[in-house]
């Protein structure tokens, strides 16, 4: 991926394994960051998480305890200030303004459909959380290639999530991935 474009890669473990990608002009040396470098990444993401849903469902009677994943994107579609901590070694979302992406971000894994019990992350799918109509419909591009590449199953799950604490107007998609 660094080939495609030149980013910056963050990959750490909680409850599970996350991840943040950074990409942007400020990252570039050379090269001019255009919208199609950035529709490029956001559909190998979707790709690679189909990838790693299939891989899994094939490892999963191997393994001496069942492990089930789910994948799910969040979708910031405005730019934020990054910054590198010396102290850390380590890039970080930088101003007040962006505190708002810290905070969906911190809380968007445990997310719930709006009107039930139903968490959005679940076995076997994706969840693409947004905030934005236009990254739906890019999003929807991406998904329609995704089913014509046999990937996914047809069915798009249009979703609102209920509000969290400080996080409300998120929506998601949701599909299932083909195994």
């Amino acid at each position: 991926a660094q080939r495609m474009l030149p980013h910056y890669f963050e990959k750490y473990k909680t409850d599970g394994v996350e991840y943040d990608l950074y990409i942007g002009q400020s990252l570039l040396k050379q090269e001019r960051f255009s919208k199609i470098h950035l529709r490029n990444i956001r559909l190998w993401q979707l790709l690679l998480m189909c990838r790693i849903t299939r891989r899994m469902a094939e490892l999963k009677p191997t393994l001496s305890t069942p492990l089930d994943t789910a994948q799910l994107v969040f979708v910031y579609g405005s730019p934020l200030s990054i910054q590198f901590r010396m102290d850390e070694k380590q890039f970080d979302v930088d101003g007040a303004y962006n505190v708002r992406y810290e905070i969906i971000k911190k809380r968007v894994d445990k997310a719930l459909i709006d009107g039930t019990e139903q968490r959005l992350t679940l076995p076997g799918r994706i969840a693409i959380v947004y905030t934005a109509q236009k990254d739906r419909l890019e999003y929807l591009e991406y998904l329609e290639y995704l089913l014509d590449q046999d990937y996914i199953t047809p069915e798009i799950e249009d979703l609102a999530l209920a509000e969290m604490q400080g996080v409300q107007g998120l929506k998601a998609l949701r599909v299932t991935v083909k195994i």
